[in-house]
């Protein structure tokens, strides 16, 4: 009998230090947290391969580093690649499958990565760096909500009045209070995104000309129009032309060395120390 109650003395012992080994070990896992990530957005119709460039210049100079492709479907989200805690200034591609939506859905899609993202890897901030419509796509999702803080962002060829063919015009231009003289659709839904969108984002804003005042597809009042618009939100603001052939609409975010090294510098500007990882 003695031995009996032995035996199941040393088995609830065995069990309880079982259980307390598993909560100590989980614990430690939620614990863990990862680098801010930069996230990749690309333009309407554009791909997995916008940043491919990018993403070489920054890792040859030890700026960041590729992690994760997140292909945003309707109903889920898929990721390919491997982000490890250890991993410095890391960078996520974001592609959406169907890339020609409009951009009010892809801010709750993207909206849903940032929630995946929080929940996935325990971080409360990123950086961004987007392209075209990608910029719409960015400031609309921050303006609806924000599960994640936003802390740099360079944006490329904003559309913040809309696109040749798609709603801006050569003929439009700047006031004197700086607002574009004719008001299209994504400049109404920024305006109504202003509300609720958080102050302290730190901001790179470049634009191409080669040579009539536009990258091709975007004017410069376009994207000039940012300011009026959520230029007050911004914590710091900074805008930069680009001209030359390397400055039109696809090239310069592609191929243009001149942006890549503009977007690094403003992106990670302490490379030598890891950044927060709140």
């Amino acid at each position: 009998m003695q031995r009996r109650i032995t035996y199941v003395s040393a088995l609830i012992m065995l069990l309880m230090v079982g259980l307390f080994y598993t909560d100590t070990q989980n614990k430690a896992t939620a614990e863990v947290h990862y680098q801010r990530p930069t996230l990749l957005i690309a333009g309407f119709g554009a791909g997995k391969r916008t940043y491919n460039h990018f993403i070489d210049h920054a890792e040859q100079r030890d700026d960041g580093h590729y992690a994760l492709t997140a292909v945003i479907k309707a109903n889920h989200i898929q990721y390919f690649g491997d982000w490890r805690p250890d991993l410095q200034h890391p960078m996520i591609k974001v592609v959406f499958a169907q890339n020609k939506a409009s951009w009010q859905q892809n801010a709750i899609w993207l909206n849903h990565l940032l929630t995946q993202l929080k929940q996935r890897y325990h971080i409360d901030s990123f950086n961004a760096l987007a392209h075209s419509r990608g910029n719409l796509d960015l400031l609309i999702a921050y303006g609806q909500r924000h599960p994640l803080i936003l802390k740099r962002a360079v944006l490329i060829s904003v559309p913040a009045d809309g696109a040749l063919g798609r709603g801006d015009t050569l003929q439009n231009r700047l006031l004197a209070n700086g607002r574009p003289k004719f008001r299209h659709s994504a400049y109404r839904d920024l305006m109504r995104a202003k509300k609720d969108f958080p102050p302290g984002v730190h901001v790179l804003s470049i634009m191409g000309n080669i040579g009539n005042g536009t990258d091709s597809r975007v004017t410069n009042v376009s994207s000039k129009s940012l300011v009026p618009v959520l230029g007050d939100r911004f914590s710091t603001y900074r805008q930069v032309l680009v001209r030359g052939p390397l400055a039109s609409h696809h090239l310069i975010v592609r191929r243009n060395p001149q942006v890549r090294r503009m977007a690094g510098n403003f992106l990670w500007p302490d490379k030598k120390n890891p950044q927060p990882v709140h």
